[in-house]
């Protein structure tokens, strides 16, 4: 999906949206500083986009003026969002908000929303959980010309967007240990085979049905059905497990192995960063709070689960979990020594 706004004049706001569907209507959704929605379809052709084989009619353009919103010069926090997946494409800029560039990185499989909603809120574009829009729409997202203020979250291969360090993105990223992201992504997946997982998109599920499908009969109670499950799994599976983190940080996609060599790598990028956390440490809460001018109370931050860290707890003392995150145990050890220095 492609969009951007081409202009706010006051009196009039200019604009498109490409849909990802080749002959899909376009339309957005207006909301007003009251909370009342209007729906509009894109009517304005672009012959660009039509010539580019980017879409049949090229009707993905839209103005907003007097003539649908009678007073919306007053409208301060003036609202656009793609109207099938609610993707905001501009909001009106409010005196408060940060006029900084962040990506909050997301490193472990499980989001977090409510931290998520806070932040997005202190900017004026904001987009979360960014990988469920695809690579394309995040590229769109970091190439907003016109929005000096912008917060982007997501569980990205960072690889792919590592132009953006030198385009005044800020990054901040908190990383798991590694026994227990494992842990996170094995109950994950277990509910990814049973359809109780929401919060992954298309793409995700997709890439991770192999991994879903050979956990779903395992329990995960029984040590010997979890040794087993991962001594059996085969490439697709070990393709899913291994060292995430750092697969993260130097892959450009989940299928590209990583090697002990790779850990280098992933720490130099790491050393670009604004903020480093660890687990649920309050370094990253209170990092944060300094960074985004808030208090650090206001901060969100999960808290360790106990069912995972006693999962984690039992997939330390198998030699085969091991072999499947050796990159990233290799990694934790250098970022803990680091934060330890720092703190």
């Amino acid at each position: 999906m492609l969009f951007n706004l081409e202009f706010d004049r006051g009196d009039i706001v200019e604009g498109y949206m490409i849909p990802d569907g080749f002959s899909e209507t376009a339309s957005i959704v207006v909301t007003k500083d009251d909370g009342t929605e209007l729906f509009l379809p894109c009517i304005h052709e672009r012959l660009a986009v039509k010539q580019s084989g980017r879409h049949e009619t090229g009707l993905v353009g839209f103005v907003i003026d007097k003539t649908m919103i009678e007073d919306i010069e007053s409208q301060s926090r003036l609202t656009i969002r793609d109207a099938k997946t609610g993707l905001l494409i501009y909001r009106r800029v409010a005196d408060d908000v940060r006029n900084m560039k962040l990506l909050r990185l997301d490193m472990s499989i499980v989001p977090q929303p409510k931290l998520d909603s806070y932040c997005g809120e202190l900017f004026q574009y904001a987009i979360s959980a960014v990988e469920r829009f695809g690579h394309e729409t995040t590229l769109q997202a970091f190439h907003l010309n016109a929005v000096e203020s912008i917060f982007i979250s997501g569980r990205l291969f960072l690889r792919n967007y590592e132009e953006f360090l030198d385009k005044g993105f800020e990054v901040a990223a908190s990383f798991s240990e590694p026994y227990y992201e494992m842990a996170c992504r094995l109950l994950t997946l277990k509910g990814l085979s049973r359809g109780q997982i929401t919060f992954l998109g298309d793409r995700d599920k997709l890439n991770l049905a192999p991994v879903a499908e050979h956990f779903s009969d395992v329990n995960l109670d029984d040590d010997r059905a979890i040794i087993q499950a991962l001594k059996t799994g085969g490439d697709r599976v070990r393709e899913g497990l291994s060292s995430p983190v750092t697969k993260q940080l130097v892959s450009t996609s989940l299928e590209q192995r990583v090697t002990r060599r790779d850990v280098a790598a992933a720490i130099n990028l790491m050393s670009r960063f604004t903020i480093v956390g660890y687990g649920y440490h309050r370094h990253y809460q209170r990092s944060l709070s300094e960074l985004l001018g808030v208090k650090e109370e206001n901060i969100p931050i999960s808290a360790i689960h106990p069912a995972l860290e006693k999962l984690a707890d039992r997939l330390r003392t198998f030699p085969v979990a091991e072999t499947f995150i050796e990159e990233d145990l290799i990694l934790d050890h250098y970022l803990r020594e680091a934060i330890k220095r720092h703190t």
